[in-house]
């Protein structure tokens, strides 16, 4: 009877990036007709999985939840990306930072020295990570290049390219030096996609250790940017992994 109940309860609960995305973003977890969802406090919801087999670029256009952690984001040591599609945080839910992060939140900081505007609730993170990077600026001051001329932070506009906003939209990004910077729509010839990167582990690091993803760990590479994504740098927060047979 008690293991009958275990397994019942376990089959109840939501799926662990579901109950993530709950302690960063304004949704609960809500079971319909067996099925999960995440809610939001106007009531519309987006499907944990909505049992569609999609291509990478429909899962960018149209992802539900489960799609969003299909691609596992790992820290470490820098890297060439050459796996076609290895991007770990491209695919989002717009809903869920629509509901999180509404342009009535914004506000300003400095960064560097300069004004910047950033959304209230990833201010902190933000101010964390430039205390970090002072830092590291204080044990190499070769990094400094990289915080001259911000590329920018909030910019209400769609990926280039898409129709779908750019995270900047939220409040929730940076990119740092353009200068200093690789960019894949950059890249000559424009195929095939060679990853390039100048940013230093430094500068990665200390953005991950606050919560903040990295373009250059895209294979559609974006080394300027990093935004506050800390669902994705959290283990526990990924659906396990399958064990070899």
């Amino acid at each position: 009877m008690m293991i009958a109940l275990l397994f019942l309860a376990l089959a109840s609960a939501p799926p662990a990036p579901l109950v993530c995305l709950a302690r960063h973003y304004a949704v609960v977890a809500v079971e319909r007709d067996g099925k999960w969802l995440a809610q939001f406090p106007d009531g519309k919801t987006v499907p944990y999985d909505d049992g569609a087999s999609k291509t990478f670029e429909q899962r960018l256009a149209s992802p539900d939840i489960e799609d969003t952690f299909s691609i596992r984001y790992d820290k470490g040591a820098i890297h060439p990306i050459t796996t076609p599609d290895d991007d770990p945080g491209r695919i989002r839910v717009d809903a869920l930072f629509q509901s999180t992060y509404p342009e009535s939140g914004l506000t300003q900081i400095t960064l560097f020295g300069k004004r910047h505007t950033v959304h209230k609730k990833v201010a902190p993170a933000f101010l964390r990570v430039e205390k970090r990077l002072k830092a590291a600026l204080a044990a190499d001051p070769s990094l400094a290049p990289f915080f001259v001329d911000l590329g920018g932070t909030f910019a209400k506009r769609n990926i280039a390219g898409t129709n779908r906003p750019s995270a900047h939209s939220y409040g929730v990004s940076i990119d740092l030096n353009v200068a200093r910077s690789h960019y894949w729509r950059w890249q000559k010839p424009a195929a095939p996609i060679k990853w390039q990167n100048r940013v230093p582990q430094a500068i990665v690091d200390a953005f991950e250790a606050e919560g903040f993803i990295w373009g250059g760990r895209w294979y559609h590479y974006d080394t300027m940017h990093f935004e506050y994504r800390p669902e994705l740098l959290d283990p526990a927060c990924y659906p396990a992994r399958s064990k070899e047979p």
